[in-house]
């Protein structure tokens, strides 16, 4: 059984809050000169103002989910297969050790098949993305103390009449095993570990 590592993680948050500061201070530094100088510093003003807000709101996205994933910590995810076949067994490891007291909502721990299609809607490029979750685990939630450690070991399988991975053009579908922590007047702290599934049958 091997550690693995997860699909969505701080790298994503980091990717929001660093791209919000320079959205939003990018067009401070541009065109401040020109309010300082201008003889209309209220239409500039009135143009950049959209711009900040936006980058301001992808920055405060970024730190509050990061404020979410550091109350819970880290829970270490182990996989004993990540390449497997379809209709193949296989076991999900979680462990944690709550570094601080923190209320829970739920936790839940799920198989899901994601189907992503890309189209053309006239000049527009759409992503849709289904997910169907094929199993579902929960955990009881309440208070957990600092130093509280949980450990429990989940079975799950490939249906053996479901999809293999595939990526194509327009089109993708992937399997993940989903860590998902809720916790109550903050974003939930998801995790997602990818799974390869190989055409072939058990």
């Amino acid at each position: 059984m091997q550690k693995n590592r997860s699909f969505s993680g701080k790298n994503r948050i980091w990717v929001a809050v660093i791209f919000g500061l320079v959205f939003a201070i990018c067009p401070l530094l541009f065109i401040a000169p020109n309010i300082i100088g201008g003889d209309e510093p209220f239409l500039l003003v009135a143009i950049i103002v959209p711009f900040v807000l936006v980058g301001l709101g992808f920055a405060g996205y970024g730190l509050v989910h990061y404020y979410s994933r550091a109350r819970v910590g880290k829970p270490e995810i182990m996989i004993s297969n990540e390449t497997l076949r379809v209709g193949e067994s296989f076991t999900v490891n979680l462990m944690h050790t709550f570094k601080r007291s923190v209320q829970i909502d739920h936790i839940k721990v799920q198989l899901v098949f994601r189907e992503t299609a890309t189209y053309q809607q006239g000049t527009d490029t759409r992503t849709v993305t289904h997910n169907n979750i094929i199993e579902d685990y929960e955990l009881p939630s309440g208070k957990f103390t600092s130093g509280h450690f949980i450990q429990e070991t989940f079975n799950m399988q490939i249906p053996a009449a479901g999809m293999h991975t595939l990526s194509v053009r327009r089109n993708a579908l992937r399997w993940f095993v989903c860590l998902d922590l809720g916790i109550p007047k903050l974003p939930d702290y998801v995790d997602e570990y990818e799974l390869t599934v190989r055409p072939e049958m058990k």
